[in-house]
């Protein structure tokens, strides 16, 4: 049976499927060999989170990660998806100061960084700044509930909108953030009943992260789910393969082979005619110490 021809990601089609309640898949991946695996298998949203610069750059700390980084991340990622809505995330205060620097760094995450969209992390204050993203002609993502790079305001990580004032601040913030333009939305630990609220009431695709299953898609990163990361795997999000262990054991043998002369392989070496090498020794014969000493002796 021929499979059928794969077209481009686009906003349509991702407000189509929250209309036919088909769910929309997501993935955040950070280099260009994770989001080519994931274009190939096939995902409607590359998001390139700030997890690409803590995982692969070191950033304990999302308030670390600057602007040039994520863009460069991004690069990678759109370097090489064809089919994916390629998403790049916008870090810390690199929207915030003014509605000129949010225009002009969402500019240059599509111009420079080939991302489709960018996402914004915010609140109801930050919405203006959003607008005016939109405005622009960008298309923007939304990320609310628990957000890293905003976590002083929150009191630190974990689960947001556990009471029902909370609950109702995350809603009024994804309203705010539906007026201003948004195209959909990263919706972050927040238990599941506010969840599917904003999923039942939003004209937007709800994405969650740790939002339970009633939304219209679920957003997981890439390094989690293979087990690749420089920091532990959350403990409330699944990994279904790990591959520390192969690439431990890859280059624990590559380090002892090394050790021993047993790497590279004989049949792996190359070698030069036997005419060539000794024309090149008679070459090289003045500026061997060795052979000199052995021609004195």
């Amino acid at each position: 049976m021929q499979e059928p021809v794969r077209k481009k990601v686009t906003l349509n089609a991702l407000l189509q499927k929250k209309k036919r309640g088909e769910r929309i898949t997501s993935i955040g991946v950070y280099d260009a060999p994770m989001a080519a695996i994931a274009d190939r298998i096939g995902f409607d949203l590359l998001i390139n989170g700030n997890a690409g610069p803590m995982a692969l750059l070191g950033h304990a700390d999302p308030t670390t990660v600057r602007f040039d980084e994520q863009l460069c991340l991004t690069r990678a990622v759109s370097r090489v998806a064809k089919y994916g809505f390629v998403v790049g995330h916008m870090p810390y205060m690199s929207y915030h100061f003014s509605k000129e620097q949010a225009v002009s760094n969402a500019a240059r995450m599509v111009a420079e960084g080939g991302a489709d969209g960018v996402k914004c992390e915010g609140n109801t204050h930050t919405a203006e700044y959003i607008a005016e993203i939109v405005r622009a002609g960008v298309p923007t993502m939304g990320h609310i509930g628990m957000m890293a790079s905003r976590r002083a305001e929150q009191s630190g990580f974990g689960v947001k909108g556990k009471t029902a004032a909370d609950a109702r601040a995350i809603v009024e913030t994804a309203e705010a953030f539906v007026a201003a333009g948004v195209f959909a939305f990263i919706l972050e630990q927040v238990p599941a009943e506010v969840a599917a609220y904003l999923t039942r009431t939003l004209p937007v695709p709800v994405i969650t992260l740790g939002g339970g299953t009633v939304n219209d898609g679920v957003y997981h990163i890439s390094g989690d789910v293979v087990g690749y990361s420089a920091f532990p795997i959350p403990k409330n999000r699944a990994s279904f393969v790990d591959v520390r262990p192969l690439i431990e054991d890859g280059l624990r043998r590559y380090r002892d082979e090394s050790m021993a002369g047993a790497y590279p392989a004989e049949e792996n070496s190359y070698h030069m005619a036997d005419d060539e090498h000794q024309t090149f020794l008679r070459l090289m014969q003045n500026r061997d110490p060795i052979a000199q000493e052995r021609n004195n002796a």
